[in-house]
């Protein structure tokens, strides 16, 4: 199973993320585009994991203290890849972000299980090896409030990923 943990949005801010994600259609020639279905907020990158985890990782997830707190959506930006950069939209969550991913992390690397060691960088991945001089359009910037945190399945169905929550702890 490969598993992720991530904060889920509403309705209407996947849909203010996708109409921003649109705008780079304009100027990209080549692109992978991230589903607004598929739009989250990643914590940990789990990876492949057997089903006998799922219940540790809960476990885990239960045990980080956070109420709730706001997201803002306020830039874009981007990693370099030599395939084609990856655009993303930069999530600010104030200390409580950074203090549930940190808590989270620990919290996962204790129970035994083998994260990623590269700084966290909160972001929405827009799209994927884009390839053209991207600057896309400006937008104002909006806000969520972030109520839970969600262990998810990453499947590919049909040539499709498909994302299904496994569990979610609400914050409060």
């Amino acid at each position: 199973m490969r598993l992720f943990i991530a904060i889920l949005f509403s309705g209407e801010t996947k849909e203010r993320i996708a109409s921003i994600r649109d705008s780079l259609h304009e100027e990209a020639l080549r692109a992978t585009y991230t589903k607004k279905e598929n739009l989250h907020l990643t914590l940990e990158f789990l990876g492949e994991l057997p089903a006998s985890s799922l219940g540790r990782i809960r476990e885990c997830i239960d045990s980080v203290e956070c109420g709730p707190f706001r997201l803002t959506f306020r830039q874009l930006g981007r990693f370099r890849r030599p395939d084609g950069d990856t655009w993303y939209l930069a999530v600010d969550g104030g200390k409580e972000l950074k203090r549930l991913q940190a808590d989270l992390h620990k919290a996962l690397l204790e129970a035994g299980f083998k994260l990623e060691k590269r700084p966290y960088t909160a972001h929405v991945t827009l799209a994927r090896r884009v390839m053209a001089p991207v600057s896309g359009q400006p937008f104002e910037a909006f806000s969520e409030m972030a109520g839970g945190v969600s262990l998810m399945l990453s499947e590919r169905i049909d040539g499709q990923m498909v994302y299904t929550e496994l569990y979610r702890r609400s914050l409060s």
